[in-house]
């Protein structure tokens, strides 16, 4: 037997054991990330402008003005799969909301 050796219960070897952080270190970790509202609002605004350069470009295809039309077809599966995550995004959203509220009935 190995002394000294720990292991967590995932199975992967303990790292050195780090002293808690500081209140001060803590407000300094909050303060630099944005507020969950900020955060969703920015990633819808990035999935809308994946759905509209997907949209750009499959009217550029259209038109004939696209040579390669790989690019079209990935820039339509990034749109699709922005669009999957977020609305799987919100299912959980609306799932957690639900549960909450079941809590307090």
């Amino acid at each position: 037997m190995i002394e000294g050796m720990r292991v967590n219960p995932l199975g992967y070897p303990a790292g050195p054991e780090f002293p808690a952080k500081s209140a001060a270190e803590r407000a300094e970790k909050a303060s630099s990330t944005p507020p969950f509202s900020e955060m969703l609002k920015s990633n819808i605004l990035k999935v809308n402008q994946l759905q509209e350069e997907a949209d750009n470009m499959t009217n550029r295809l259209a038109l004939g003005e696209v040579e390669d039309i790989s690019q079209v077809s990935i820039a339509v599966e990034k749109a699709e799969l922005a669009l999957r995550l977020m609305v799987q995004i919100r299912d959980k959203m609306v799932e957690a909301y639900n549960q909450i509220s079941r809590m307090g009935a």
